[in-house]
């Protein structure tokens, strides 16, 4: 009796054995798998500017910020995922590729929005009528950019282990969108950060692509919005087309924190990189943090 006693407890312990080893290899190789991937950062900005209106597009590649247009976000973001490599694109496009169309036309809606202290709905003085020849423009020179990212990819760095995470802002958001389907069949992508997209609302892409999908900006639409006033009204923010879809752990927008000054809200300042400080008030264990998995690598800077 004591002795098949202790032949089922060795059995027993055997077996156990087995099925512990068997999870920790397992968990192993996931966590292994995570380590090897090769992080790279793709940035592209929007527009550049009145005095830059008439520069031409020639979807150049970028391993460095070349005008300082992300104001040093990127550093926070590079020291974050310490990727193998960064690329910028400039998605800077005539005021008339915009919702705006003409300078006229976003010195008339910067004019009434200046008066909407009441009023959270925005019948006319935003404009969020869709440009979608516009539009479609950014999103054809993207499609360029990506094939430049392929060839560079392809005589550099490209296998199995790369994953592509896209920073954009305004006007970029378009531009991403032609890169994002022309690169989607030969790499996978981590995350996507659209900062105060322009017509965020006329298209979305399969964000069942990414592994988070995250949108900065106004909170214009939502129940507690801020007046018209305090509003983005360079790029009037809407939800990203179909990021509604996107489980609330994984995607969403983001919206500057209720302690956030009004000095550093309005037309152009909820709209500008250079007020948007916010970003570093995100922490890691927070909703919408634009960082590594914290699992993989949970000492980077914030």
């Amino acid at each position: 009796m004591r002795e098949g006693f202790f032949i089922n407890m060795k059995n027993s312990f055997f077996i156990f054995f087995l099925i512990g080893y068997s999870l920790f290899s397992i968990t192993q190789e996931n966590i292994s798998s995570k380590i090897s991937e090769k992080n790279i950062l793709i940035f592209i900005n929007g527009y550049r500017g009145p005095k830059f209106n008439k520069l031409a597009v020639d979807n150049s590649m970028y391993t460095k910020d070349p005008t300082g247009y992300w104001y040093k976000y990127d550093d926070t973001i590079v020291k974050r995922f310490k990727p193998i490599q960064t690329l910028y694109f400039s998605a800077h496009h005539p005021i008339s590729s915009s919702v705006h169309k003409t300078k006229f036309n976003v010195a008339t809606s910067y004019l009434f929005s200046r008066f909407c202290w009441i009023s959270k709905k925005s019948r006319w003085v935003l404009r969020n009528k869709f440009n979608p020849e516009g539009f479609e423009l950014r999103f054809s020179n993207g499609i360029i950019a990506g094939q430049n990212v392929i060839d560079y990819l392809e005589k550099n760095l490209l296998d199995s282990t790369i994953k592509v995470h896209i920073i954009s802002h305004s006007m970029g958001y378009a531009y991403s969108l032609g890169l994002v389907s022309q690169i989607k069949t030969k790499v996978k992508f981590g995350k996507m950060l659209a900062i105060s997209p322009e017509s965020g609302g006329f298209q979305g892409a399969d964000w069942n692509l990414f592994d988070e999908v995250w949108q900065y900006g106004c909170n214009m639409g939502e129940k507690e919005s801020d007046v018209i006033f305090y509003q983005d009204g360079i790029a009037p923010q809407q939800t990203l087309k179909g990021l509604e879809k996107v489980s609330s752990n994984k995607g969403g927008r983001i919206y500057p924190p209720t302690t956030w000054s009004k000095k550093n809200k309005g037309f152009n300042r909820s709209h500008h990189l250079q007020w948007f400080q916010w970003f570093y008030n995100i922490k890691v264990d927070d909703r919408g943090f634009f960082g590594p998995n914290i699992s993989i690598n949970s000492t980077f800077e914030k």
